[in-house]
C-alpha cells in the first residue's frame, strides 16, 4: 500500500522541480537581457551589435561576450571603445553571473537602473566616459563583491552616495569629472581595502577636516577642480605609507600644509591653485619618489628649502604665482631628471650658477620670468641641449647674451625682455648665433641694449619664426631688406629704437604678418604701396617718424586692418577715400600730420570705429553729418585743423562717446542740444572756436568747466562756465503750473494704484499656489519696496533722455538713483501700442514668482490708469547685445562661456525648475543683461507664455524677433520650449561669431546657422570672431572648444523641434567645454 502513496508524492516533487527550474535564470534569460539592450541602442556606428548579436548563433559566441565554462552563463559584458549611443535598460540586472561589467567610452545616457544592484556577483563596473546622468543609486552599494567602481565622466548629479562604503572590498572609486555637488563622505575613506580614490572635477563642497585618512593601501588621490576648502587634516599625510599620486589643485583649501615627509612612496604631489599660505616644510626633501611637484597659485611664502635638491627624481618643479624670496636653491640644477622648472612671479633674487646646464640633460622648459634675479646668463645654459623654452623676461640680468644660446637647436621660445643684457658688438652677431635654432617659433627681446644695427644675418633666422619683439633696444641704422625672408613672421615689433632709412618694400612679402609695429623711430620716405599686400595685418603702428608723401590708395586692401596708427609723421595729401572701405576698422590716428582736403562723407562706413584722431592736420570744410552712424566711436579728436560750419545735430547720435575735442577750428553756430543725450562724455573740448548761443545745460554738461569752451563768439550760460549769462524770457514761468499741482495728485494716485496692484497680485498668487506653504516663505514680496510713481519721476530726473537706457517694442528703460542711493532700472510701457497691456500682464505674471540668480529680479511695480511700470534691479554691464558689437567693450572666451553658461542655467530653471512651464519667447542678446561681475541676468518676459503641461505645446501668434525664433514660430505660431532651445542655439553663435542672424551677409539660402555648419567641415577659425584670435594665446585649445560650442548650438538649432538638444544638456555639456578648454590651455 505504501507504493501508491508514494507515486503523487514524487510526482508533486517532479513536477515542482521542473517549475523551479524554468523560473531559474538561465543562458535564455542572458540572451533575453541581451537583445534588450540591444533594442535600447539607437546608433551602433560600427554595426558590431547590429551584425553580430543574433539568435543564430550562441550568446557565447556574441562580440563582447563571454560565458562561464561551468555554468555557461555569461560572466562578462564588455561593450567598451564601441561608438555606441543608447540606454541601459533594466533587463540587463537578470545577468545574475556577471562578474565583469564594462561600457566605457560610449554614448550611453539616461541613468543606471536601480536593477543593476542584482548583480552581486559583480567585481569590476564601468560605465565611464558616457553621458549618464541622474543621481548614482545608493543601491550600488549592495554590490558588496565589487572591487573597481568607474562612473568618472559622465552627467552624473547629487551626492556621493556614503552607501558606497559598504563595499568592504572595493579598491577603486572613480567618480571624476561628473557634476557631482555635496561634501565628501568621511566613510568612504575607512574602506581598508581602498586603493585609488579619484573624486576630481567635480561641484563637491565644503572642508575634509573630519576626514580621517588612515588606509595603509591607498596609492592614488584625486580631489582636484571642487570647491573644497578649509585646512587639511593635521595628521592627514601621517597614516599613509603607500600614497602615490596626490592631487587637491583647483580648490579654495588654505593655511599651511601639514608635515608631509612621511609620504615616502609618493610620484606626484599637485597643490597647485589654493590659497595655502606659510613656508614650504623642509622635509619635503623625504619624498625622494617624486616626480612631479606643482606648487603654483597659492602664497607660499619664505625660501625655497634647499632640501627639494634632494629629489633626485623630480621632471616637474611648478612653484609659479607664489612669494618665495631670497636664492634658488643651486641643489635645483643638479636634477639631472628635471624637464620643467617653473618659477615666474615671486620675488627670487641672487644670480644663477656658472654651471647651471652641466647637469640637465633633461630639462625642456625653464620659467623664471618676473623676478628679482641678477647677474649674467650663464653660457653653460646650454648645455642642457633639450631646452625648448628658455624664458627669463623681467629680471635684472646683466652682461652678454650668451652666443652659446645658439647651440639649443630645439629651442621654441627665447623670452628675454626687459632686462639690461647686452651683446659684445654692435653687428649684434647675436642674430647669426640663433640662425642654428632652426625650430625657433618666439624671439623676444624687448627693453635691453643692443645697441647696434640688425645685421643682414637677421633674415636668416628660423622659417618657424612668428613673434619677433625688439622693442626700445636703443637700435639704430636701417631695417635690412632681408627682414622679408622671415616668411611665418606674425608679429614684428622695432618700436621706440632709432631706426633710420625706408620702410622695406620686402615687408609686404610677409604674408603672415598680423601685427606691425615701427613706431617712434626716424624712418623716412614715402609709405610703401607694397604694405597693402599684407591682407592678414590686424595692426599697423608707423607714427612717430618721418615718413612724407600720401597714404596709399591700395590700403583698403588691408581687409583684416583694426588698428592704423600713421600720426606724428609729415603725410600730406587728403585722406584716400579708399579709407573708409575699411569698414572693421577700430583705431585710426592720422594726427600731426600735413593732411588737407574735407572729410568725406562716406565715413559713415565706419559703423565699427571707436578712436579717430585726424587732430592736428590741415583738414577744411564742414564736419559731415554722416558722423552720427559712428555709434561705437568712444574717441573722437578733430582739433587744430581749420573745419568750419557748425557742429552736427547728429553727434548727439555718438552714443558711445567719452572724448570730443574740436578746439582751435572755425566752428560757428550753436552748441547742439544733442550733445546733452551723451551719458558716457566724460572730456569735452570746444574751446578756440566761433561759436555762439546758450552753453547746453543738462547731462554731461553739468561737470563740464570753462576750460571747455573757452575763445568763442558768443557763447552764453552758467556764470562757472565764464561767459555771459543768457537773457531770459517770461513763457518759461507758464509751464510750472501744472507741474506744480502734478507734484502733490501724482503721489496719492500712485500710492493707491500701488497698494491696490499689490492686493490683487498677492490675492492671485494665493489662489495659483494653496498648497504651498515652503514656497510662500520663499515669495519675493519680502524685498520688494513701496515706491510711489513721484519718487521714480524723482529717480530719473523728470525720465530724462540722459537717463535713457534703451527703447523696446512696448516701452522704454530708464536708469533711476532713489533718495537711499539705491540704483534701479524703470521699465515704462508705452500704452499706446497695441499689446502693451498684455505685455505688462504677462511680465508681472512671470516675474512675480520666479527667483534664480540668472533671472533679473523685480523690486516693484508702479501702476495705475495711464501708467504702468516695472522697478527691477539695476544691471550695471548694460547687455550682451554692447558687449558683442560695440568696438570698445570686449568679451574673452571665458567670459562668453560662462555668459552663455548662465544663461542656461536660466532656461533650464524656466523650463524645469518651476511648478509652471515658462517659455520665454524672445531670448536675444539684448534681453541679456550683466552685473557689476558679469553674471548674466535674462531679461524681459513681455512675450513670456506660462504652459501648464512642462515641455507641452500650445498654438498661439508671436511676435518674437525674426533671426531668432524657430521655424515653428513663424511658419504655425507654435510656441515650446524646444522653441527657446533654438533661439539659444543662435545666441550661442552669435556670441562666438559677433554675426547677428539679420547680417547683410545672410541672404536667400544662407543664413548664421548654415554658415556655421559649412565651417565646421572646412576650418572654424574662418567664423570665429576676430577679436579672440588676437586675444587669445591658446590658439589650439580655443579652436577646439569653439568647435564643441558650434556643434552644440547646431544640435540646439535642429530643423525638427523634436531633434534638439534638451537644454538640461545643454548647461552639462557646455559646462564640461569649459572645463576642457580650462585644462587643455594650462597644459599648452
Amino acid at each position: 500500500m505504501a507504493a501508491p502513496t508514494s507515486f503523487p508524492i514524487m510526482l508533486y516533487f517532479v513536477c515542482g522541480f521542473s517549475v523551479a527550474l524554468a523560473a531559474t535564470p538561465n543562458i535564455t534569460t542572458d540572451q533575453s537581457a541581451l537583445l534588450t539592450l540591444k533594442a535600447h541602442i539607437s546608433f551602433d556606428s560600427q554595426n558590431h551589435l547590429t551584425k553580430n548579436w543574433s539568435t543564430n548563433t550562441s550568446v557565447c559566441n556574441w562580440v563582447g561576450v563571454i560565458c562561464g565554462s561551468r555554468h555557461y552563463r555569461v560572466r562578462v559584458l564588455n561593450l567598451s571603445f564601441m561608438g555606441l549611443t543608447g540606454t541601459i535598460p533594466p533587463h540587463i540586472g537578470n545577468l545574475s553571473f556577471l562578474v565583469s561589467l564594462s561600457i566605457q567610452n560610449n554614448s550611453f545616457h539616461g541613468s543606471i537602473p536601480m536593477e543593476l544592484s542584482h548583480l552581486t556577483r559583480l567585481k569590476f563596473f564601468d560605465f565611464g566616459y558616457n553621458e549618464f546622468d541622474g543621481a548614482i543609486p545608493s543601491l550600488l552599494g549592495s554590490l558588496t563583491k565589487l572591487r573597481k567602481l568607474y562612473l568618472n565622466n559622465n552627467n552624473f548629479i547629487g551626492t556621493i552616495p556614503p552607501s558606497l562604503s559598504n563595499i568592504s572590498s572595493l579598491q577603486v572609486i572613480s567618480v571624476g569629472f561628473n557634476l557631482l555637488s555635496g561634501s565628501i563622505p568621511s566613510s568612504i575613506f575607512k574602506i581598508s581595502s581602498l586603493q585609488e580614490i579619484y573624486l576630481g572635477v567635480n561641484k563637491l563642497l565644503g572642508p575634509i577636516s573630519s576626514i580621517f585618512f588612515n588606509i595603509s593601501l591607498l596609492q592614488i588621490i584625486e580631489l582636484g577642480e571642487n570647491m573644497l576648502y578649509g585646512g587639511l587634516p593635521t595628521y592627514m599625510f601621517d597614516h599613509l605609507p603607500n600614497l602615490q599620486y596626490l592631487s587637491i589643485s583647483h580648490n579654495q583649501f588654505s593655511g599651511e600644509l601639514p608635515k608631509i615627509g612621511n609620504l615616502t612612496m609618493l610620484t606626484e604631489l599637485y597643490l597647485d591653485d589654493n590659497n595655502f599660505e606659510g613656508r614650504l616644510p623642509p622635509e619635503i626633501g623625504n619624498l625622494t619618489m617624486l616626480t612631479e611637484l606643482y606648487l603654483s597659485s597659492n602664497k607660499f611664502e619664505g625660501l625655497i628649502p634647499n632640501q627639494i635638491g634632494n629629489l633626485q627624481n623630480l621632471e616637474v618643479l611648478n612653484i609659479e604665482i607664489n612669494g618665495f624670496f631670497g636664492t634658488i636653491p643651486f641643489g635645483i640644477f643638479n636634477i639631472s631628471t628635471i624637464r620643467w622648472i617653473a618659477m615666474t612671479s615671486n620675488n627670487l633674487s641672487g644670480h644663477l650658477p656658472s654651471n647651471m646646464g652641466l647637469f640637465l640633460p633633461n630639462l625642456q622648459q625653464l620659467f623664471l620670468g618676473i623676478n628679482k634675479l641678477n647677474g649674467t646668463i650663464p653660457n653653460s645654459i646650454s648645455n642642457a641641449s633639450k631646452l625648448e623654452i628658455v624664458e627669463l623676461s623681467w629680471n635684472s640680468f646683466s652682461g652678454l647674451i650668451p652666443k652659446t644660446l645658439g647651440n639649443l637647436i630645439f629651442l621654441k621660445t627665447l623670452n628675454l625682455e626687459f632686462n639690461d643684457l647686452t651683446v659684445e658688438s654692435p653687428e649684434l652677431s647675436i642674430f647669426s648665433d640663433l640662425s642654428s635654432c632652426i625650430n625657433l617659433v618666439d624671439l623676444l627681446l624687448s627693453k635691453n641694449h643692443l645697441n647696434g644695427f640688425l645685421p643682414k644675418s637677421i633674415g636668416n633666422l628660423s622659417l618657424s619664426l612668428q613673434t619677433l619683439y625688439l622693442y626700445d633696444c636703443k637700435l639704430k641704422g636701417s631695417i635690412p631688406i632681408e627682414i622679408g625672408n622671415l616668411s611665418g613672421l606674425t608679429t614684428l615689433t622695432l618700436s621706440s629704437n632709432k631706426l633710420r632709412g625706408l620702410v622695406p618694400t620686402t615687408i609686404g612679402s610677409l604674408r603672415m604678418l598680423q601685427g606691425l609695429g615701427l613706431d617712434d623711430n626716424r624712418l623716412k620716405g614715402t609709405i610703401p604701396p607694397e604694405l597693402c599686400y599684407l591682407r592678414s595685418l590686424f595692426e599697423l603702428f608707423l607714427d612717430g617718424n618721418d615718413l612724407s608723401g600720401h597714404i596709399p590708395r591700395c590700403i583698403s586692401n588691408m581687409t583684416s586692418l583694426r588698428a592704423l596708427y600713421l600720426g606724428y609723421n609729415q603725410l600730406t595729401s587728403v585722406i584716400p577715400l579708399s579709407l573708409w572701405r575699411l569698414t572693421h576698422l577700430l583705431e585710426v590716428d592720422f594726427s600731426s600730420n600735413s593732411l588737407s582736403g574735407s572729410l568725406s562723407f562716406e565715413i559713415e562706413k565706419m559703423k565699427v570705429l571707436r578712436i579717430l584722431n585726424l587732430s592736428r592736420n590741415q583738414l577744411s570744410g564742414d564736419i559731415p553729418k554722416t558722423i552720427g552712424a559712428l555709434k561705437d566711436l568712444t574717441n573722437l579728436s578733430l582739433a587744430i585743423n581749420r573745419l568750419e560750419g557748425s557742429i552736427p545735430i547728429s553727434f548727439g547720435e555718438l552714443v558711445s562717446l567719452e572724448f570730443l575735442d574740436l578746439s582751435n577750428n572755425n566752428l560757428s553756430g550753436e552748441i547742439p542740444k544733442s550733445l546733452e543725450g551723451l551719458h558716457y562724455l566724460k572730456d569735452l573740448n570746444l574751446s578756440f572756436n566761433k561759436l555762439q548761443g546758450e552753453i547746453p545745460t543738462r547731462g554731461p554738461f553739468l561737470n563740464f568747466s570753462a576750460a571747455s569752451f573757452m575763445s568763442n563768439n558768443a557763447l552764453c550760460g552758467a556764470a562757472r562756465l565764464k561767459v555771459p549769462p543768457c537773457e531770459e524770457g517770461d513763457p518759461g514761468k507758464k509751464k510750472t503750473t501744472w507741474p506744480h499741482m502734478l507734484r502733490y495728485v501724482l503721489p496719492a494716485i500712485g500710492f493707491i494704484m500701488l497698494a491696490l496692484t499689490l492686493a490683487f497680485l498677492w490675492k492671485r498668487w494665493k489662489k495659483r499656489n494653496p498648497k504651498s506653504p515652503a514656497q510662500a516663505g520663499m515669495y519675493p514680496l519680502v524685498t520688494w519696496r513701496r515706491i510711489s510713481h513721484q519718487q521714480l519721476v524723482q529717480a530719473t530726473n523728470g525720465f530724462n533722455s540722459n537717463n535713457l537706457l534703451g527703447e523696446g517694442s512696448f516701452g522704454s528703460v530708464y536708469q533711476g538713483t532713489l533718495s537711499d542711493g539705491m540704483n534701479i532700472a524703470i521699465k515704462i510701457m508705452n500704452l499706446q501700442v497695441r499689446g502693451a497691456f498684455k505685455s505688462f500682464d504677462a511680465e508681472c505674471e512671470v516675474l512675480r514668482n520666479i527667483r534664480h540668480r540668472n533671472l533679473v529680479k523685480i523690486i516693484t511695480i508702479c501702476s495705475n490708469i495711464d501708467f504702468k511700470a516695472l522697478v527691477l534691479e539695476y544691471m550695471h554691464n548694460g547687455n550682451l547685445e554692447k558687449w558683442l558689437h560695440s568696438q570698445d567693450h570686449y568679451l574673452n572666451i571665458l567670459q562668453r562661456l560662462n555668459i552663455m553658461i548662465d544663461i542656461a542655467s536660466a532656461l533650464e530653471y524656466l523650463h524645469h525648475g518651476y511648478s509652471t512651464t515658462i517659455i520665454h519667447c524672445d531670448l536675444k542678446p539684448s534681453n541679456v543683461l550683466l552685473d557689476e561681475e558679469m553674471v548674466a541676468h535674462v531679461a524681459d518676459f513681455g512675450m513670456a507664455k506660462l504652459l501648464d503641461d512642462q515641455d507641452s505645446m500650445m498654438h498661439t501668434m508671436t511676435l518674437a524677433t525674426f533671426g531668432y525664433m524657430a521655424p515653428e514660430y513663424g511658419l504655425e505660431g507654435v510656441v515650446s520650449t524646444r522653441g527657446d532651445v533654438y533661439s539659444y542655439g543662435i545666441l550661442l553663435m552669435e556670441t562666438f561669431t559677433r554675426k547677428k542672424p539679420t547680417d547683410d551677409m545672410f541672404i536667400g539660402e544662407m543664413t548664421l546657422k548654415h554658415w556655421v555648419d559649412e565651417s565646421l567641415l572646412t576650418s572654424i577659425l574662418n567664423i570665429t570672431d576676430a577679436n579672440l584670435l588676437r586675444n587669445e594665446k591658446k590658439h589650439a585649445a580655443m579652436v577646439d572648444c569653439i568647435s564643441s560650442v558650434m556643434r552644440l548650438a547646431l544640435d540646439c538649432c535642429a530643423e525638427s523641434p523634436l531633434q534638439r538638444i534638451d537644454i538640461k544638456h545643454v548647461s552639462t555639456t557646455l559646462n564640461k567645454v569649459k572645463l576642457k578648454f580650462v585644462l587643455d590651455s594650462r597644459r599648452s
